[in-house]
Order: structure tokens, then sequence, then C-alpha cells
């Protein structure tokens, strides 16, 4: 009895202290890599490339010029994912986000408004995501320079 005691005493807390241990417990081992034809990673340049500017719709311009450029740094074989680098001047402009989309200001001040009137303000720093569907108002208030991806089939109008 007296071993049973012993036993009881000290080897359950040991056991569970080497089960605690690292060296001690069963970790998996991870997936092998994936070998495949795609680059690694795609890097955003320091400086934006060269783009062809080109304005919202006449329709949809409110005030300003808002005049704007798109870098696309990567899409998808199947063209639902993107990620790229735009660009907007100073204007008021209806917008109809059709894909989702996530977006960091890199520069610049914008106002955002929904089609409820809940306007938010970003500035360089802030991010947002822009859901499929949404319908609204950008303001640019300073140049705006933008880090977007966005996720979604091609919206029909």
């Amino acid at each position: 009895m007296e071993i049973a005691r012993l036993i009881h005493t000290f080897a359950m807390p040991v056991m569970a202290l080497l089960g605690a241990l690292p060296s001690f417990r069963r970790v998996p081992s991870p997936p092998p890599l994936r070998q495949g034809p795609t680059r690694s990673t795609y890097d955003f340049p320091a400086v934006q490339p060269a783009a062809t500017p080109y304005w919202p719709e006449r329709a949809c311009i409110l005030s300003g010029k808002p005049q704007q450029t798109a870098t696309y740094i990567y899409r998808s074989p199947d063209d639902l994912f993107a990620a790229g680098i735009w660009t907007c001047e100073p204007g008021k402009f209806r917008i109809d986000f059709g894909r989702a989309e996530f977006i960091q200001l890199i520069e610049g001040v914008v106002t955002v408004t929904d089609a409820d009137g809940t306007a938010r303000t970003y500035r360089a720093g802030d991010a947002f995501v822009t859901p499929a569907g949404f319908s609204g108002t950008w303001d640019v208030i300073e140049p705006v320079k933008k880090h977007f991806t966005w996720y979604g089939p091609e919206p029909v109008w």
C-alpha cells in the first residue's frame, strides 16, 4: 500500500510535468511545401509604376476633378481576386462597389458616405473594408493613394 501511495503522490505530478515539456509531446509535422508554377510572392513597389489616368463616369462626378489611376500588382488566374495601388485627385463622386474590397490608405484624406448618409473620414494609415454592394460617395479631400485588394466576380450592372 505504501508503494501505491508513493506512486500516486510523486509519479502523477512528475508525469504531468513531463507531458507539458515540448520534447515529450507529439507535435505533428507540417505538410510538405507545394510545388507549382506560380511565383512565391508579389511585392508592392516603393514607387508606383506609371499608370494611365482615367475618370469616373461623368454622371457620377459631383464636384472637383477626381482623376484616378490603378496599377494591378496581382490578379488571380480566375480573375476573382486582385491587389494593387489606386490613386485619386481631390473631388467627390458616386461609387458602387460590385466586389468586396479591402483598402489601406497610404496617402491623403477621404470621406466615405454610404447610401444611408453615414459618413466616415479616413486618413493615411487607416484601413477599412467596403462590402460588395456598397453604394455611396467618396469625397477625396487630399490626393489619395491606397493599397487595395478586391474579391468577387465582375459585377453586372
